[in-house]
């Protein structure tokens, strides 16, 4: 898939992201194994009433160009965010003071935002409560450069945005280890060396992001030696792991691929009774599924967070919903369906089915729509599956379209476990009210908005582990029962990397956090 964008408050697709994080650095990096948020640009300090955040940018750090990098570029990404009718990610500004008053124009200034006066690389934020996960989420969207940026962000006309500026495609200045030099669509960006990266000029000269087609292709293109870098599939893993020339590095993905049910479709209203999706995720084999679809190179969720979190819940604590067809059964009669002569269930003359509709080209994809409509029938579920481009699905999902009833995505979470912007209330996109959003299911219920919320701001202020995990064990536990998504499988990522390159030391949280020391061995 072709980068979209290399803008990083844009940036919504794993290829632009990807990308636009060599070219821009963030206030932080991720520990890749754990996930904890340590310095980068930056180092922070929190004020006792745990509501500001004392900001000094590294003294080094610099623009290509030159220019250091000051407070001014965070609070430009902010204003950028606040003003733009296309990012999604406005969610990880709102809670700092008067960024929605800026947003809607009632204000010329995001008052929670403070510059120094006597060192332009000093800044402060202020939030209106505690938010726990604030470093990496208000921060973790990397600063632009306001030198360049500015003057798309006009703080009294509110209609001014950077949505469409040139810059988006060809930044003309970078504060990671590589800038950009060419871009190809469809076909390649080259990214050079920024010889004034703060950390030092990366070793390898060149980043070169080829555009495949899809992982079939890559896999192919790895084995020909035409690409060096990229994950492949698990049925390619053990001819590639027999290859002398590279190697594989593997790791739990940061995420799952699941169906999410439209839980308030009025075409597949069955979808509405929890025990018709408690239905569904006893018939189906994800075990069996990780099994001979992912060659064992994954394993099966039940729940939002992975067990990689501290945030999941105990294992014990939820139901595994093994493969039991019968109990399936069992759960859509007391729905009130009866088997028709046809083998489906029906219930006033109306017939249990959906429409499940994937992205085309990702065969893991294809084959759980493939799996998932085979074993659905044998449980007297009718299953229209479909296929389309994965931009359209995506377009449809996140601006509420009424006539999506399921669907086949994979998540790809955050550094912090805080759900909010996938499962809040607030969170349902309304195509009515032109408004988007993850919450794709449009799923709430009482108890689910209070977790989420106690898991961003516990009661008693303490952003410490264990209370936030408390709350996020509850909200793991009413998904788990609701199954507003049979939640899939949370697969293996399988890097492959050419053997004598030395410095990669990826994990489930970061990838790429230490690339300027990557080297090729002789």
């Amino acid at each position: 898939m072709d980068v979209k964008t290399l803008n990083p408050m844009l940036a919504n697709d794993v290829a632009s992201a990807t990308v636009t994080g060599r070219i821009y650095d963030g206030l932080v990096y991720a520990d890749p194994r754990s996930g904890d948020p340590k310095p980068n640009l930056a180092t922070w300090t929190v004020a006792p009433d745990g509501l500001t955040y004392s900001w000094q940018l590294q003294p080094g750090a610099a623009w290509s160009d030159g220019r250091p990098i000051v407070g001014a570029d965070y609070l430009e990404v902010v204003r950028a965010s606040a003003r733009s009718k296309k990012t999604l990610r406005k969610t990880n500004f709102q809670m700092i003071e008067g960024f929605d008053e800026y947003a809607a124009g009632r204000s010329r200034t995001i008052t929670g935002i403070r510059l120094s006066g006597s060192d332009p690389k000093a800044f402060t934020v202020r939030f209106t409560k505690v938010w726990c996960a604030a470093v990496t989420t208000a921060f973790g969207i990397a600063p632009i450069p306001a030198h360049v940026f500015g003057k798309y962000t006009v703080d009294d006309d509110a209609g001014w945005n950077l949505d469409e500026a040139p810059e988006n495609l060809a930044p003309p200045v970078a504060s990671g280890p590589f800038k950009l030099k060419d871009w190809r669509k469809g076909d390649q960006l080259v990214l050079d060396r920024n010889d004034t990266y703060f950390k030092g000029a990366p070793f390898v000269d060149q980043y070169v992001f080829k555009i495949v087609a899809d992982v079939t292709a890559l896999s192919s293109q790895l084995r020909s030696g035409e690409i060096n870098f990229g994950a492949i599939e698990p049925k390619d893993y053990a001819d590639i792991s027999r290859r002398q020339e590279l190697q594989i590095l593997r790791f739990q993905q940061l995420g799952y691929t699941g169906i999410g049910w439209n839980t308030r479709s009025q075409t597949a209203p069955a979808l509405q009774d929890k025990r018709v999706r408690q239905a569904l995720a006893y018939g189906l084999d994800v075990d069996g599924f990780v099994k001979t679809a992912l060659f064992g190179q994954g394993v099966k969720m039940v729940q939002h967070h992975p067990q990689i979190y501290w945030a999941a819940a105990p294992t014990a604590s939820v139901e595994s919903y093994r493969y039991e067809p019968a109990k399936a059964e069992e759960l859509i009669r007391s729905a009130g369906y009866q088997r028709s002569a046809d083998g489906y269930y029906a219930r006033e003359g109306k017939p249990l089915s959906v429409t499940i509709v994937t992205n085309q080209g990702n065969k893991v994809r294809e084959t759980l729509l493939q799996s998932a409509s085979d074993q659905y029938k044998q449980i007297g579920v009718r299953v229209n599956a479909r296929l389309e481009p994965f931009d359209a699905t995506v377009d449809k999902l996140s601006t509420g379209a009424a006539d999506v009833e399921a669907w086949i995505i994979g998540w790809s979470l955050g550094i912090d476990p805080d759900p909010y912007s996938i499962w809040h209330s607030s969170q349902i996109p309304d195509a009515a009210k032109r408004t988007t959003g993850f919450n794709f299911s449009r799923f709430t219920t009482p108890g689910l908005d209070k977790a989420i919320n106690e898991g961003r701001t516990p009661a008693d202020k303490d952003c410490g582990m264990a209370a936030r995990q408390r709350s996020y064990e509850a909200f793991n536990k009413i998904l788990n029962d609701e199954q507003p998504y049979e939640f899939g499988f949370s697969q293996f990522t399988l890097l492959t990397v050419p053997a004598k390159l030395r410095g990669p030391q990826p994990g489930p949280f970061a990838v790429y956090w230490n690339i300027e020391k990557w080297w090729f061995a002789p």
